[in-house]
């Protein structure tokens, strides 16, 4: 039984914030479920891409031409060492005339690092794709959103750097050398790929330009969802500072939909100043978290995504 007397402290709010951040990461909200859907159309576009890739470098770069030279290198050693394997490539699009070269030219790359436009970093991309596995490990994928505006932050430099050991970016072994392999093709000059354009037709393209905006399009989805709870926790954290009593805490849980109970909290003295009152900062928060047990909207969110994925 709560009584009216147990009053909160640092450990027990920490525990509690914990508690309804687990809450809201899992609750079906329009933001969660357009990241889930995203995340399987970004498989599939990367997979359709890949193969769209291996058909223009295959044209380029003939499998007996490639077996050719590597039986070379075998008989003559480094002297004939110019294939290699390679996850990013330079397209040309032969279909197009323009004035400027770099109009029909564009770098396409497979990588988990690969460059991403805008506000988001190179590593953005694998921390959401793997964002389940980096929590399971007791790392926190959203540390690029909560330090967008100071990524020099020696708390933010420390987590992401846990983040990219974890996924292998250093080394490019583990989960990025896995990844990197699994999109690689052979290709004929060791030189950067810049260096080596490769021609295609228009619609490739174009295709490849798709998987190129879906792979944005992924990481704005991680980027929306964990900005939605990030903001409903900063006055989750403001309203559990302001808290007096256990009680008030426990009140705003079971408005919010979460059950707790006192017996697991440890009970440790605490002063503090409530101005929050649980009923109203509940509100606000659920008024805020769109509930989406609509499958028809569902489906239209991944309906109108796929129609930018390159699909053939």
């Amino acid at each position: 039984m709560t009584t009216n007397k147990t009053r909160l402290n640092t450990d027990i709010r920490k525990k509690i914030g914990g508690l309804i951040l687990s809450h809201f990461e899992n609750e079906k909200t329009t933001e969660r479920e357009n990241f889930i859907s995203a995340k399987e159309d970004i498989t599939t576009a990367y997979n359709t891409a890949f193969k769209i890739a291996s058909n223009v470098v295959g044209k380029a770069y003939p499998k007996d031409d490639v077996a050719t030279l590597q039986t070379f290198k075998k008989k003559y050693g480094n002297a004939c060492d110019v294939v290699a394997k390679d996850s990013c490539f330079y397209f040309a699009n032969t279909e197009m005339a323009v004035e400027n070269e770099r109009e029909n030219n564009e770098h396409f790359d497979f990588k988990l690092d690969a460059s991403l436009s805008g506000r988001f970093s190179n590593s953005d991309f694998g921390i959401a794709y793997f964002r389940d596995d980096l929590k399971s490990a007791g790392l926190n994928p959203e540390i690029n959103v909560q330090h967008q505006e100071n990524r020099s932050n020696p708390h933010h430099t420390q987590e992401l750097d846990k983040i990219k050991k974890f996924l292998g970016y250093s080394n490019e072994d583990g989960i990025y050398g896995q990844w990197k392999d699994k999109y690689s093709l052979d290709v004929i000059g060791t030189s950067y790929c810049r260096s080596r354009t490769i021609p295609c037709t228009a619609k490739e393209f174009d295709q490849m330009r798709a998987f190129k905006n879906a792979r944005q399009s992924f990481v704005q989805s991680h980027y929306t969802w964990a900005e939605a709870i990030q903001k409903d926790m900063r006055d989750i954290t403001l309203a559990l500072k302001d808290y007096k009593y256990v009680k008030d805490a426990i009140d705003l849980c079971g408005a919010l939909g979460l059950d707790i109970n006192e017996n697991e909290l440890q009970r440790t003295a605490g002063v503090s100043l409530t101005i929050y009152q649980p009923e109203n900062l509940a509100s606000l928060i659920k008024s805020r978290r769109t509930k989406q047990d609509n499958k028809a909207v569902i489906a239209q969110f991944k309906k109108a995504r796929q129609s930018a994925v390159a699909t053939h």
